[in-house]
């Protein structure tokens, strides 16, 4: 039998009466229901590049210390074009890939905060480009941040060097064409670790994600490289997004 005084369902919030309670004199006192708090809902964006064999993360001044471009959802756009504005008002750079991450519920003193985080990419030249506000820090040498930042950027780094395996995403993080020397670099630099040369040649091309150009570049004393670009249809990532998630 359901007690009428307890509320079971989980979407209808407290109850309007809390049930009766049995004092001293067996007298049933009606009691004040306790108010639920409501969490603040924010954004956070953390935004890779690779450059000069590393991966760098874009961070900005706060009042105590440094933290990742944030900011409040809108209600007249949805979460990913929100976050595309943080991104970009945050750092003055258009980001050539977005993606949602995780949701976190914090306690942040003296407030529960709701964190809706995403990963964000930009590709680099010779040196990272230079973001209006803020700077670009060595993801293995950041500076101390919140425990959040810190978790959102722990599971960016681990959705990023997942993603390696079974899409096309640093396509992202490159220029239109590149080397396998060049693409082999820019795994070792995410994943934080080297590479067997052969073994890595034979399964990038055996993936079918690359295309060979008709270009060659010539590094220092070595014979000339063929260059190479990513197969714009064979990310296998679309595979995984539904329809009315693109383009927002």
């Amino acid at each position: 039998m359901v007690d009428e005084g307890v509320a079971r369902d989980p979407w209808s919030g407290p109850p309007a009466v809390a049930p009766a309670v049995s004092g001293p004199d067996d007298a049933r006192l009606d009691a004040a229901p306790a108010e639920t708090p409501r969490p603040a809902i924010d954004i956070r964006a953390i935004l890779f590049t690779v450059a000069d064999g590393a991966l760098l993360v874009a961070l900005g001044r706060r009042d105590v210390g440094w933290g990742l471009p944030r900011g409040d959802p809108s209600p007249l756009d949805t979460l990913d074009a929100s976050a595309r504005r943080i991104v970009r008002e945050g750092t003055g750079l258009q980001e050539q890939y977005l993606e949602q991450l995780y949701t976190l519920s914090v306690r942040e003193t003296p407030d529960w905060t709701i964190i809706v985080g995403y990963m964000a990419l930009v590709c680099s030249g010779a040196a990272p480009p230079p973001p209006q506000a803020g700077t670009w820090h060595d993801v293995t040498t950041l500076p101390p941040l919140s425990h959040a930042d810190q978790m959102v950027i722990d599971y960016a780094l681990v959705r990023l060097r997942a993603k390696l395996g079974y899409t096309n995403v640093a396509f992202h993080l490159l220029p239109q064409t590149f080397t396998l020397s060049e693409l082999q670099g820019a795994y070792e630099t995410i994943l934080s670790r080297r590479l067997d040369k052969r073994n890595f040649r034979r399964r990038v091309i055996a993936s079918g994600i690359l295309s060979p150009t008709s270009e060659k570049r010539r590094d220092g004393s070595h014979r000339p490289a063929v260059l190479y670009r990513f197969r714009a249809n064979e990310d296998h990532e679309t595979h995984l997004t539904p329809p009315w998630a693109e383009g927002t």
